[in-house]
């Protein structure tokens, strides 16, 4: 008897072990299913997911874009005709020495005897060595600073700042008048000014 209950006993331990082998094969299954299979089939998902709501923004944006053609295209001409406007009252750049002749010229013409003109130009920012490796765009204007001293009288000082003012692209911003206290020259002045020319850059 004894021997046949030993028997039994390995008997039932190795049904045991049957079923935590088999249990264990299960969760390994699973485990690799899950891992290998699942896993990438939901990443899978969630990027397709993901990207198909990027086309549909696009896709708005796009259909957004051509229902405002027409008012894109409004502001377009709106824009160039109003640039056509500007480019009517101030002149292309021009080089230094032409500057000097129109701003000589306005003098001569009102009486007033220059001797001294000195002009400026702001930096050309294309040029500049900080802008080297990017592409820079150019402005649409450059204005020009020249400074003047020119000697009359106050007559004529007026009689200059009335052709100016007709002269869109030219501004007097400063001017100082010093009068000559001396007996032939009491009604002339020594006149200090500062002129701002405004370009169309080509």
């Amino acid at each position: 008897m004894e021997r046949g209950g030993d028997f039994l006993m390995k008997q039932e331990l190795t049904k045991r072990e049957k079923l935590l082998i088999f249990s264990a094969a299960l969760l390994v299954l699973f485990y690799l299913a899950f891992q290998f299979g699942f896993l990438p089939l939901y990443d899978r998902f969630t990027e397709g997911r993901a990207e198909r709501e990027r086309y549909l923004e696009d896709k708005a944006a796009v259909e957004a874009n051509i229902a405002n053609r027409s008012g894109i295209t409004d502001s377009n001409e709106g824009a160039h005709q109003q640039l056509d406007t500007i480019r009517q009252d101030f002149p292309l750049l021009v080089p230094n020495e032409e500057i000097s002749t129109v701003l000589t010229n306005l003098c001569l013409t009102n009486n007033l005897s220059p001797s001294a003109l000195n002009i400026t130009r702001p930096a050309d920012p294309a040029r500049s060595p900080q802008n080297d490796d990017q592409e820079t765009a150019t402005p649409l204007f450059t204005v020009v600073t020249v400074t003047m001293n020119v000697t009359g009288n106050y007559s004529s000082i007026l009689g200059l700042i009335d052709d100016v003012d007709k002269l869109p692209y030219i501004l007097i911003t400063k001017m100082n008048y010093t009068e000559n206290r001396g007996a032939e020259t009491s009604e002339t002045g020594s006149i200090a000014m500062t002129f701002e020319l405004t370009y169309i850059n080509p």
